[in-house]
């Protein structure tokens, strides 16, 4: 139970049950099978994707749904309730809400997305823990929500409905984006036996790139690889406040292709010490050498005074910066990880070891292809997370918007 919060004066609160029917209608096989994707809606089930296994003998035992019910899924509990985007029937374990009272579906859906409504108003129905947990509906339908004025509900939904708008453009040129890199990661670094596909002369900022002469080098020759003996862990909470030791970075720190400290493991300085090790540096390659991650990529553009590696990662460094920025580019390229997904050992948990990576063979540009090849595909990189930084904002932006307007402060 919590304390409802104060509503403008021509706001009022209803109870669910006021204004929804729990419907279950059924004997309708002929309609659309529908699939619940949370934060999207229905959808037809046989577009999304997914390799859902159903007895259609069953289909008449399916609920029936109208365009604009809402749904009680399997987890609302995390995300809210879900909207019925077009007529269909769905899995008779949800609970099919049908509005018998005018309102705007674009509010209710905000409502129902928010998180004062999945924190507060649907918490004291829920049930069980983890994923077990259940919405219950006859706990749920007496609790009530913020009801405005219709011509009010129709305002919310619209200045949301634009800021998703945004946030789907964005995303999709997101997309588009990452298309193009992967599209240019193939062009500039892939040769022709590997690739039939690609050029082996390309133009590129007036500098003629000519894949013929590329040289064939070993990896360990031209950069040092270093791994870690193992040691035993600690987490934040083993650590002093004063002195939480080393940072000790695992396959979870890389994100798109960048170590993130956040939630990192930590050893002790002692522990540490016990077994002198390389420390990480600025513009550091770590690779996954084994696990479910295997021949994940990561870069480390910033200094950490104190960092390590856990022993799934090895450190790949060269001498030369420029080098080192191509590398990166190489590892993450195409033939590059279908080569070592070829030699790796293990059944399960596809294994590399540091001798292995060593031994495998790249092709290596002059240093003026080098330089330019670098500069193109970290204009992309930078492009890429300035675009992902703007959708995070506009999310944050909606967050913000969704909460003053569905609470009637604005």
């Amino acid at each position: 139970i919590y304390k409802r919060m104060k509503l403008p004066s021509d706001w009022k609160y209803i109870k669910l049950s006021e204004h929804f029917d729990d419907v279950s209608e059924k004997n309708h096989s002929d309609a659309e099978v529908l699939t619940i994707v949370q934060g999207v809606g229905t959808g037809p089930r046989k577009e999304s994707g997914r390799d859902i296994i159903y007895d259609k003998n069953s289909l008449s035992n399916y609920k029936y749904v109208q365009k604009d019910d809402f749904i009680i899924h399997l987890r609302s509990f995390e995300g809210g309730l879900e909207s019925a985007n077009q007529e269909g029937i769905v899995s008779p374990a949800y609970i099919i809400l049908h509005p018998k009272m005018q309102a705007e579906p674009g509010y209710l859906y905000a409502l129902f997305h928010s998180n004062r409504f999945i924190n507060q108003t649907m918490a004291p129905a829920v049930e069980g823990v983890r994923d077990g947990r259940t919405v219950k509906y006859e706990v749920l339908k007496n609790q009530s929500i913020p009801f405005p004025p219709l011509a009010e509900q129709q305002k919310i939904a619209e200045i949301l409905c634009k800021q998703d708008k945004m946030i789907s453009l964005k995303q999709k040129l997101m997309e588009q984006k990452l298309q193009q890199k992967k599209w240019l990661m193939q062009k500039l670094l892939e040769i022709p036996h590997t690739n039939a596909d690609c050029e082996e002369k390309i133009s590129l900022g007036g500098v003629v790139i000519d894949k013929s002469g590329w040289k064939k080098e070993r990896l360990g020759r031209i950069c040092t690889i270093t791994g870690r003996i193992g040691f035993r862990g600690y987490t934040r909470d083993d650590i002093t406040s004063s002195d939480k030791g080393v940072l000790s970075l695992s396959p979870s720190n890389i994100i798109d292709g960048q170590l993130n400290m956040e939630d990192s493991t930590f050893i002790t300085l002692e522990k540490y010490l016990e077994s002198p090790e390389i420390m990480i540096q600025k513009h550091d390659i770590v690779f996954v050498k084994t696990g479910s991650t295997f021949g994940k990529v990561g870069y480390l553009d910033t200094i950490y005074q104190k960092a390590t590696i856990n022993p799934q990662l090895v450190i790949i460094r060269s001498n030369n910066l420029l080098r080192q920025n191509l590398l990166y580019y190489i590892l993450k390229s195409n033939y590059f990880q279908n080569f070592v997904n070829m030699i790796v050992v293990g059944g399960a948990v596809p294994t590399l070891s540091q001798e292995q990576l060593s031994k495998i063979m790249i092709y290596l540009p002059s240093l003026p292809e080098q330089k330019i090849i670098a500069q193109v595909l970290s204009a992309a990189d930078k492009e890429i997370a300035l675009l992902k930084s703007s959708i995070e904002q506009e999310k944050q932006k909606k967050k913000s918007l969704a909460q003053l307007l569905l609470t009637g402060t604005v």
